[in-house]
């Protein structure tokens, strides 16, 4: 166990935004909170990093707990090159260099590590965050919507990178998505949301092994239209 929430509330001006929220994370596991907007999956998100404190609950983290972050939107330097940009958060560690060349090679940036944030597309600038969110070396990621301004095309290129990555780290990743298809491909445990106020109403757990899966399963399909009337039933 990294983090544990146990029935965390939250409130924001007197309006409820979570109810009793209860999650474990824990490696090496994707956890992926899914579920419409305003059903507060990014207030878990600040809780789990204590960026926020919950208003009754508890929250309980495990030793040597470490955290990446990947936000919606890059965040990258822009007086930063792309290797610099990834490379930052450990400056001046031997072997740098070679290890940053490597996460560039596997997020399909190699060539672009001399280049500027506002040289790249959305989709490369989304690359090297999550390429620095590994090269961070945390045991728990947080991912908070990373693929949500992607077309369809980009976000399955990157959901696949991101399964590359987390296979060789195996730390505990807690992914939040409002699309079905990444948490079907992504997640051991599928979190499903609802709001007004946010709460838990269903897990899903997932069995088959990331790289295995494909969305024309007939155990995704059913699993999918599953959740597609869960989340219908709670608009």
């Amino acid at each position: 166990m990294l983090i544990t929430l146990q029935e965390v509330s939250k409130s924001y001006s007197g309006i409820r935004i979570l109810e009793k929220i209860s999650l474990t994370v824990e490696a090496p596991k994707i956890t992926c909170i899914l579920g419409p907007s305003g059903a507060g999956k990014s207030t878990v998100l600040n809780i789990l990093s204590q960026s926020e404190a919950a208003d009754t609950g508890g929250v309980i983290t495990g030793p040597g707990l470490k955290l990446s972050y990947v936000f919606q939107e890059d965040c990258l330097l822009p007086w930063f090159t792309v290797s610099e940009n990834i490379g930052f958060v450990k400056e001046n560690e031997a072997g740098a260099a070679a290890e940053i060349a490597g996460f560039l090679e596997d997020v399909g940036l190699s060539a672009y590590g001399d280049h500027y944030p506002h040289q790249l597309s959305g989709g490369m600038r989304q690359r090297c965050s999550i390429a620095r969110a590994f090269y961070h070396g945390g045991n728990v990621l947080l991912m908070d919507e990373p693929f949500h301004s992607l077309d369809y095309h980009l976000r399955f290129d990157l959901v696949k990178k991101l399964i590359m990555l987390w296979e060789r780290k195996l730390c505990a990743v807690v992914f939040v998505t409002h699309d079905i298809d990444e948490a079907l491909l992504l997640g051991d445990e599928i979190v499903i949301l609802a709001r007004h106020p946010g709460r838990i109403v269903k897990r899903i757990g997932l069995n088959t092994p990331q790289r295995s899966r494909s969305l024309k399963d007939p155990e995704l399909t059913m699993i999918r239209a599953d959740i597609l009337d869960q989340l219908l039933s709670v608009q």
